[in-house]
């Protein structure tokens, strides 16, 4: 397998955003002790200064009046890092603590200590920790999601996440693109091998010939979207067995699959996951541009999104 810089530096450790809450954080590091090959690991955990206006800096200055608020804000952050670095120590890995007082954005500071240690991973929860609804994704994963240039693994936050067993597999969102083959080299260096399924999804024509049918007999309509379901379905076989060739090179146990579709890609690979209780999802990022990160939509922020499950995403590389 072609080794590049981007997957050289994967020997990097790992950074683990511990968020605000022990309990969270706790299971984000078995999260990742699961699925990641061992490595050394830093974790992060940030506190924000409470935000002083008016004379309030006065005050403050004269009687200390903000510093119980800074003290708790320092120590609900320690309390959580401390979760974290001991769910990672238990496993043996070698552990370094970070908590930082920030008055920036958390994902701007994660992105920089990812820069500065050369992190191989960022590891992340989504909606801080919190128990989330369905399609809630939290401002900072969103963030990271958009705007991260190294390997992303966001872990849902609920409650109800159960341990994942090395039996569950691992789905690859695969359409044969660089960045879907540069995700999949990624994920077989940075992932515990595990049962694999490279997907490659499909569209079928039923909206084509249901627009067909205003200009064209029946039959003509049918006969041409069956001739385009066969040349679609062809190319995905073609793609899904590139790809688990590609991946059974690393030494990963693997298998095809061809998924049809009427509606869009991610809805094809979460229903593929749900139905193989999969431990984890592998998506490529495209590059893009600072305006198009801004907005919604793309399809590895739906699999993040709707999976329920964790998500790796490799980014593309810089331009």
């Amino acid at each position: 397998m072609h080794e590049d810089r981007f997957i050289a530096s994967h020997r990097g450790p790992l950074l683990l955003c511990a968020g605000t809450y022990p309990a969270a954080a706790a299971r984000l590091a078995d999260a990742a002790v699961a699925l990641l090959v061992d490595r050394p690991a830093i974790v992060l955990a940030t506190w924000q200064p409470p935000a002083m206006a008016g004379l309030d800096w006065l005050a403050d200055a004269l009687y200390d009046a903000d510093g119980d608020a800074r003290a708790a804000a320092r120590n609900a952050a320690i309390e959580t890092a401390d979760a974290a670095c001991d769910a990672l120590s238990a496993r043996g890995l070698n552990v370094t603590r970070r908590i930082v007082a920030d008055e920036q954005s958390p994902w701007q500071s994660i992105l920089e200590f990812a820069d500065r240690y050369d992190a191989s991973v960022i590891v992340a929860g989504t909606s801080d920790g919190r128990a989330s609804h369905d399609g809630e994704l939290g401002s900072q994963a969103r963030a990271l999601a958009h705007r991260a240039r190294r390997p992303l693994l966001l872990v849902p936050a609920g409650a109800d996440a159960g341990p994942l067993a090395e039996h569950d597999p691992a789905v690859f969102a695969y359409d044969g693109s660089a960045p879907a083959q540069r995700a999949l080299d990624a994920a077989a260096v940075l992932l515990r091998p595990r049962p694999a399924v490279v997907a490659s999804v499909w569209h079928n024509a039923s909206t084509v010939v249901a627009a067909a049918r205003v200009a064209l007999p029946a039959g003509v309509a049918r006969k041409g979207a069956a001739s385009l379901d066969d040349a679609a379905s062809a190319e995905a076989d073609g793609l899904a067995g590139a790809g688990a060739t590609r991946l059974s090179a690393a030494g990963w146990p693997c298998q095809a699959a061809t998924l049809q579709t009427a509606r869009g890609v991610p809805s094809a690979i979460i229903d593929e996951a749900d139905e193989r209780d999969a431990a984890i999802l592998v998506s490529g990022t495209r590059g893009r541009s600072k305006l198009a990160s801004a907005l919604l939509g793309s399809s590895a922020e739906a699999l993040v999104r709707y999976a329920g499950r964790p998500v790796l995403l490799v980014p593309a590389p810089p331009r």
